[in-house]
């Protein structure tokens, strides 16, 4: 494992993103990480919460629209997150455990779609398995975000 991790870190596109003195390379990809985390934690946040009761005068069955913007979000921090591992392969707890909270936040987005809008309520009740996907939803964010960040001084 070790050498795969380190024949990733010594390929091209490795040392591009670490070292190339250019704004395209490691600025970029980490302010579109970044872009990728708001948009995709940011209209999952908005969803559990109003799941969760809060905006009620907002109709639940107008969240629906914010899943494509949870799926682009995701595959634009998975794009950027593999070229910033690339970059820097180190396998830490912490890098483990923002993997694990990110697999879990969305596995509990896919729970969410299918318990509120998958069914044929039409998202107009919230079942109560919802509102613990939620919370759970809001926690995984909360530890995949913090965890990430983490990682830079840790």
């Amino acid at each position: 494992m070790n050498d795969l991790l380190a024949a990733l870190e010594a390929s091209a596109l490795a040392v591009w993103v670490r070292e190339a003195s250019t704004l395209w390379a490691y600025p970029m990809i980490i302010t579109m990480h970044t872009f990728g985390l708001a948009v995709l934690v940011g209209a999952s946040t908005a969803v559990d919460l109003r799941i969760l009761g809060v905006a009620q005068q907002i109709p639940l069955a107008s969240t629906r629209g914010f899943f494509a913007a949870m799926w682009i979000g995701f595959w634009l921090n998975a794009v950027t997150g593999a070229l910033l591992f690339a970059a820097d392969p180190r396998t830490t707890v912490l890098f483990m455990s923002k993997l694990l909270s990110v697999a879990a936040g969305v596995l509990l987005i896919v729970l969410i779609r299918r318990a509120v809008f998958d069914t044929a309520r039409g998202a107009t009740a919230v079942p109560p398995v919802a509102k613990v996907y939620a919370v759970l939803s809001l926690l995984a964010w909360v530890v995949g975000t913090t965890t990430g960040r983490l990682m830079a001084y840790l």
